[in-house]
């Protein structure tokens, strides 16, 4: 092959920034786990992460570390380690690779960030079932081996539209979650400082609709 037609790899610009970002996100996570400066919130990748911010959670994504493992190409090596604990090859390999990876004490956080020897270790995981049943199940494994309170939402399934009763269904879980939440972090929630980053993020689709504000305005301060 000529030098010509070899394929040129052009680099992105924004890597360099995205690198950062990471890095100080997980060497965060790690000081905050390490040294207690700050509690640490597992959440599911739609749980209420804006609500543990507010309350001042640094907030790890086990699904995050699941897909580092499957695009480092290690889950297939990790999920026998959870199959052998009783969980069927069958279900979310998310789960069963970041169980796997736990029962061999094995994170490519360490690799990829020197001085991390393991994921955070929580002082509460609160997820939220809206895509797949099995994150409650997840979280459940993590606290029993763990010790720490696991909490969260139950979302409504097959939903075509959304009614009044969804709505009050889901406000009045997370609700629920408030008054626990607080005495573990130690920190009200503020909702004069936080609500409006909660209700609508920059340009979100379907920012300020009605029927998306109105169970944030019943959230006690």
């Amino acid at each position: 092959m000529t030098e010509e037609s070899k394929t040129r790899r052009k680099k992105i610009q924004a890597t360099d920034l995205m690198n950062k970002i990471m890095a100080d996100y997980f060497y965060g996570l790690n000081e905050a786990a390490t040294t207690g400066k700050q509690k640490v919130a597992w959440c599911t990748s739609v749980g209420p992460a804006e609500l543990l911010r507010a309350m001042g959670f640094a907030v790890h994504f086990p699904e995050n570390h699941a897909a580092m493992l499957g695009a480092t190409r290690l889950a297939t090596d990790l999920i026998p380690e959870a199959n052998a604990v009783g969980y069927s090859p069958d279900i979310c390999s998310y789960l069963t690779s970041d169980i796997g990876a736990y029962l061999k004490g094995f994170t490519p956080l360490a690799k990829a960030y020197p001085g991390i020897d393991s994921v955070p270790k929580p002082d509460v995981l609160v997820y939220n079932t809206n895509q797949c049943r099995d994150v409650q199940d997840w979280f459940a494994w993590y606290s029993r081996q763990l010790g720490v309170p696991c909490m969260g939402i139950t979302s409504p399934k097959n939903v075509n539209e959304v009614t009044d009763s969804h709505i009050e269904d889901v406000a009045g879980q997370i609700q629920a979650l408030i008054p626990v939440l607080e005495q573990i972090s130690g920190n009200r929630l503020d909702l004069a400082r936080s609500g409006k980053r909660w209700l609508c993020r920059g340009s979100a689709p379907n920012c300020g609709r009605r029927s998306w504000r109105r169970p944030w305005h019943r959230l006690r301060h």
